[in-house]
């Protein structure tokens, strides 16, 4: 008959725990294999193709709308331009007592925005006869660069510019333009601020009282 002291009983059961836990722990792979087995459940290929499909629907749905939005908003903005342009030119023969269609450049009968010009439609500007409207707005070198063909810089009425810092294009990449050889004293021909809208064609012509098609304008008078 064996004897054990206390002692050796504990170290005995300390050993077979130890070992218990080392046992449990080659075990674990095997059970976590157990449970992302091919039994463990997943999107199926019908579920992913139905999500999928619901996706495309949605795509198809939202796209008209965002695109509806941003053309709104691109019609918005221009419709500000060019009660912006317009105004600033109102300030601009207010300040200085001169009209703009007596600064031209002989030639040139338009005033532009950068951006693309001589477009399709009814007669507009071309890269030929237009003349950059920023030189009336943004500096004071209209026509030549002669600074006899300047605005007034001191006196009651004077070039106060600029006006604008910033003349950019139309939302389309085009340029606003203003048929500006009819903005001097004593004309009553109609003057535009217009822009050839989305579709960047003409429908209005330079004479007419009234817009025609997608073009966006505000007439100066």
């Amino acid at each position: 008959m064996l004897l054990y002291s206390k002692s050796t009983i504990v170290v005995l059961q300390q050993q077979k725990s130890i070992r218990g836990e080392k046992m449990s722990s080659k075990q674990k792979p095997d059970a976590m294999l157990d449970r992302i087995g091919p039994n463990s459940k997943g999107f199926t290929l019908v579920e992913i193709i139905v999500i999928l499909a619901v996706i495309s629907i949605l795509v198809a749905i939202l796209t008209p709308t965002v695109l509806k939005y941003i053309d709104e908003a691109r019609g918005d903005r221009a419709g500000e331009d060019v009660k912006s342009i317009s105004a600033m030119i109102n300030d601009l023969i207010k300040d200085t007592g001169k009209y703009p269609g007596n600064k031209l450049e002989s030639g040139n009968t338009f005033l532009c925005s950068t951006g693309n010009v001589g477009l399709s439609g009814q007669t507009w500007g071309t890269t030929a006869d237009c003349e950059d409207l920023a030189n009336h707005l943004v500096t004071n070198s209209p026509g030549t660069t002669a600074t006899s063909d300047d605005y007034p810089s001191s006196g009651k009425f004077r070039w106060k510019g600029p006006y604008i810092t910033n003349l950019s294009e139309d939302p389309w990449g085009n340029g606003y333009q203003i048929n500006a050889s009819t903005l001097v004293g004593g004309n009553t021909s109609v003057t535009w601020v217009i822009s050839a809208g989305p579709d960047g064609t003409f429908q209005t012509s330079v004479t007419s009282t009234s817009l025609s098609g997608d073009d966006v304008g505000v007439r100066i008078k």
